[in-house]
């Protein structure tokens, strides 16, 4: 089976560390250093179906030497080449640049996105925070956006939280807590 599955169509994938916690889980995560998150990957299958990558399929791309988990970043940044977030929210003083995106991609990988951290970079050279309130929706905040700007992201995303079908984290957060924590 692991050799019929398009590695070109892998992919993390940001879910609720409640999914880890009965211990069954079939394949590899990452509890990650915002608490209530994790990350895992599937591999997206025809007709908007994905498939969880399960512990065996890990095992046989690690025996190939397959770095799976680059792939999946790598195939996310291709991904996202012609969009890389759905929605911004100008500046009232320079209406060219964002104080925030948003990410509700119809791939279901917005949030993944939240992952492209050099290109996120580029938007927000001073920084930025998280939002990743719904497992299809994520914001990002620039860190020098104006107080009334930083709360009425923060409302929105605790208003998508609260009532998301799908709920992942309250709050805003600092990018570098999405990261693998080191072994």
């Amino acid at each position: 089976m692991p050799d019929a599955l398009p590695l070109t169509d892998l992919f993390p994938l940001f879910v609720p560390a409640s999914f880890f916690e009965l211990g069954n889980w079939p394949g590899p995560y990452e509890l990650l250093k915002v608490s209530g998150l994790g990350l895992t990957w599937a591999v997206e299958l025809p007709n908007q179906m994905m498939l969880y990558v399960d512990k065996p399929t890990a095992s046989h791309w690690d025996q190939l030497g397959i770095n799976w988990r680059q792939l999946a970043i790598d195939n996310l940044t291709r991904r996202s080449e012609a969009e890389l977030f759905t929605g911004q929210f100008p500046r009232s003083d320079d209406p060219d640049r964002p104080y925030a995106v948003v990410f509700m991609h119809p791939d279901g990988y917005g949030p993944s996105r939240l992952l492209l951290r050099a290109k996120l970079q580029a938007i927000f050279p001073q920084g930025y925070l998280v939002g990743l309130p719904e497992m299809s929706c994520a914001i990002a905040v620039a860190s020098d956006a104006t107080e009334a700007e930083r709360a009425n992201m923060a409302d929105l995303v605790d208003k998508c939280h609260s009532s998301g079908t799908r709920p992942l984290v309250p709050g805003l957060h600092d990018p570098s807590l999405l990261a693998v924590p080191e072994p």
